[in-house]
């Protein structure tokens, strides 16, 4: 029987404990807003490293609203369905959540509340390649085994706390999974 979180932050507490030995020459804890950046928060404190963002939007079709055809990152980057309308929501956050950070030879950890067709992170590590960063470590709660797999191929090291077979959406592995807001974003970030 797989974990079943109280909410992002035990889960980011449970997933700082696991990276306490790797993240140590790591830079900086990249989080994609914005249940990312609740889980990322309480890693950034406990291995003292600075918290930024990374907006990557997923990009879904009206019909299947949870299957993503693609995903927009900062500077237009896009993978699979370019969507203008997940364009101006990336710009619009990436201002309210303090701009652009400079990734170049930063060795990162990655994190997302969960990963479950892996769009958007695989999205992410694309843009942190394209930007030389030093390494991408992710680090998430929960990813189906599949995309754990596929990750490890890209990424430098993935870390997760569960790795299920069968998975449906990342929300039945969380007793609380509200939506996060904007303003909680913020306030994580400062």
């Amino acid at each position: 029987m797989f974990e079943v979180f109280k909410d992002r932050a035990q889960a980011g507490r449970l997933l700082a404990r696991r990276l306490s030995s790797l993240g140590r020459d790591c830079d900086l804890v990249v989080a994609i807003p914005r249940g990312g950046v609740v889980v990322g928060s309480e890693i950034s404190k406990f291995l003292n490293l600075p918290l930024v963002p990374l907006v990557v939007k997923k990009v879904s079709t009206s019909a299947e609203p949870e299957l993503a055809t693609g995903a927009v990152g900062p500077e237009g980057f896009f993978v699979g369905r370019k969507s203008k309308k997940a364009e101006r929501t990336v710009l619009e956050r990436i201002k309210k959540y303090g701009g652009l950070v400079d990734f170049s030879r930063k060795k990162v950890i990655l994190v997302d509340d969960g990963v479950a067709t892996g769009t958007t992170i695989k999205t992410a590590i694309s843009y942190l390649r394209k930007k030389n960063v030093g390494g991408v470590l992710v680090a998430v709660p929960v990813v189906a085994k599949a995309e754990f797999e596929r990750l490890e191929k890209i990424a430098d090291k993935v870390v997760a706390l569960e790795t299920p077979v069968e998975f449906m959406a990342i929300g039945e592995f969380y007793r609380d999974f509200t939506q996060v807001t904007d303003e909680e974003v913020i306030q994580l970030l400062q």
